[in-house]
């Protein structure tokens, strides 16, 4: 089987971590990279998260720390929905040390060389704030055509968690989402209004718990800790709209991001209009199939 080609952007994060895991999980992709970004905690805990996610699967690809601040914004304080750690209170149950090295090269760079030198199209899972993509598309635009297509989870079509119209990726980096959907690359984008049906039942959770494997006995307990603040699990349904698009419904749309302060900075807005004669720059996932993604999400502890 031929596969797809495929660099994570993130900020590890419990969802992320499964979105890493669920990615492994498949066979229809290649990981080349992760790459991290600060996020859902700061930049120095989302590149360990990574070097022990990819330690934990024995993944054979680049890791890469990215952007440490947004592009214009301030740092925010940070939440707690995935624990002080990032990793929902779990870092104890990971190996104390990490095997896996660190790239000397940045994200931005590492992106931007695997693009230009692979010989198809790559396709980038952007799960975190999108400042390194941001990055990389204004200083290197010559890496468009080699890209596939950008499968981004963040914004919302009609909701928030921010604020009430602003999703915490978008909010995070506004200017860096603008930057990413106004540079005429493909994009998906799977928002809240979607992801917010990804979640897990305690018979899941069972199902999981009943594998008894090393990595059901990590992520069992992350996912546990992550879903009693946040009952959705984001950032797999970025990968599962590349490798299963089937699962989903969509429209094509024409979507901006509002970097104002105040309540809609970083609001992803679709523009209705029928006289709108902007063409679509987005396909935006509108519905899922649960069943489905809770399936996949199972038997990706399986390995």
């Amino acid at each position: 089987m031929k596969k797809i080609p495929l660099i994570i952007d993130c900020d590890p994060g419990v969802d992320d971590a499964f979105a890493i895991i669920l990615a492994n999980s498949l066979e229809e992709l290649d990981i080349k990279a992760i790459t991290t970004v600060n996020g859902n905690v700061g930049i120095d805990l989302t590149t360990r998260n990574a070097l022990l996610l990819a330690d934990l699967l024995d993944l054979d690809c680049t890791v890469a720390r990215g952007a440490e601040v947004p592009l214009v914004k301030p740092l925010r304080e940070k939440s707690n929905t995935h624990g002080s750690d990032g990793l929902g209170g779990c870092l104890n149950l990971f190996p104390k040390e990490i095997r896996k090295e660190l790239s000397k090269e940045d994200a931005v760079t590492t992106i931007k060389n695997i693009l230009m030198d692979s010989e198809e199209k790559v396709t980038i899972a952007a799960v975190g704030p999108l400042t390194n993509i941001a990055l990389l598309l204004k200083l290197y635009p010559q890496v468009k055509e080699k890209i596939e297509v950008i499968s981004i989870m963040g914004g919302a079509i009609n909701n928030g968690n921010v604020t009430p119209c602003s999703e915490f990726n978008f909010y995070e980096d506004p200017e860096a989402a603008s930057i990413v959907f106004n540079s005429g690359v493909p994009l998906i984008m799977s928002g809240l209004n979607l992801t917010v049906n990804a979640t897990l039942t305690e018979e899941n959770l069972n199902e999981m718990k009943a594998i008894g494997n090393k990595l059901s006995e990590i992520a069992v307990p992350m996912i546990s800790d992550y879903i009693s603040k946040d009952a959705a699990i984001h950032d797999p349904c970025a990968i599962l709209a590349i490798t299963h698009p089937e699962m989903f419904e969509s429209e094509d749309l024409y979507v901006q991001i509002d970097t104002r302060e105040g309540i809609t900075r970083g609001m992803s807005y679709a523009d209705y209009r029928s006289k709108n004669t902007n063409p679509p720059n987005c396909k935006v996932l509108t519905k899922m199939d649960t069943t489905k993604f809770r399936e996949f999400i199972v038997n990706s502890i399986k390995l």
